[in-house]
């Protein structure tokens, strides 16, 4: 049986020769830099993803954290016309496909280019975060910062739904994002559209699952439309709204104040409209873990 000193000493011979690895390639890397204009990880270095995975013994997710560092500062090229970032992010990828930030930081920050830089800023994120979703470890960001694209560089609502539900879903995921997702167009004027997409998506989709999802989305606004009538119906007899979801009841509004399928659980906001009460968030999502 070894020694606890023979296993340190193991450990730490193991993490010399990683780090000899690492700063021979950034060696040839800078070399072949230097002699050229701004370049791509590998396209003249010969050095490639398949390489330093054969020489990393395995450390493929700090190996690329370190590349990802170093590539990372080059987004702001973009600003200038010069896409060597995309071949540097895919050189990052091809070392590490599981690594999930780099897609998520891309998702994000290409479409904050000028288009007059960078035309393709919004379709090549979209693309990015697909990839990122079909190989990279779970990451909220990924889905959450793709359906803020399509709704606000795209302004399409069914894509946005689609990806914010799908960011609620993802294990992780902190609770405003969850919170989010969850009401995305939910405002009195927007929850009949919502509704509707949420209805398509329900008879469209062949995933059980994500027609129950869908489901249960429509259910959550209809609860809301329900109290929103409610709580006019309060007032037209009072003369004041409802300081509360209980007061339909004890009133004799309602009979009884629905059951949210993910939970929650509603207030009426002093001009009569319904509200989650997030006061009051259900335990699944007061127990995940925030990233």
């Amino acid at each position: 049986m070894k020694s606890p000193l023979a296993s340190r000493s193991a450990k730490t011979a193991i993490v010399i020769l990683l780090l000899a690895v690492v700063v021979l390639l950034q060696f040839q890397y800078d070399r072949a830099a230097a002699a050229a204009p701004p370049i791509p990880p590998g396209s003249s270095s010969g050095v490639t993803p398949l390489m330093i995975r054969l020489a990393d013994m395995g450390f493929h997710p700090a190996v690329a954290s370190f590349i990802w560092a170093n590539v990372m500062p080059s987004i702001l090229d973009l600003f200038n016309g010069r896409t060597e970032y995309l071949s540097g992010l895919a050189f990052v990828n091809g070392v590490d496909p599981k690594l999930s930030y780099p897609y998520a930081f891309s998702v994000l920050t290409l479409p904050a280019v000028p288009t007059k830089d960078y035309p393709d800023g919004v379709a090549e994120s979209i693309a990015i975060g697909k990839e990122g979703l079909a190989h990279a470890d779970p990451d909220w960001r990924i889905p959450y910062y793709m359906a803020m694209n399509y709704y606000l560089s795209l302004h399409d609502e069914k894509a946005a739904l689609i990806y914010f539900n799908m960011a609620a879903q993802t294990p992780g995921v902190p609770q405003f994002a969850e919170r989010f997702a969850l009401n995305f167009a939910v405002g009195t004027d927007q929850r009949a559209k919502a509704e509707q997409l949420w209805a398509t998506i329900a008879s469209s989709t062949n995933d059980v699952y994500e027609q129950h999802r869908a489901e249960a989305y429509i259910a959550h606004l209809k609860i809301l439309d329900y109290l929103a009538a409610a709580s006019k119906a309060y007032k037209d007899k009072f003369g004041v709204y409802p300081t509360s979801t209980q007061a339909l009841v004890v009133k004799g509004v309602i009979p009884s104040v629905p059951k949210d399928p993910f939970g929650f659980t509603f207030l009426i906001k002093p001009d009569g409209s319904p509200a989650v009460n997030y006061k009051q968030l259900p335990s699944y999502i007061l127990k995940e873990p925030v990233q």
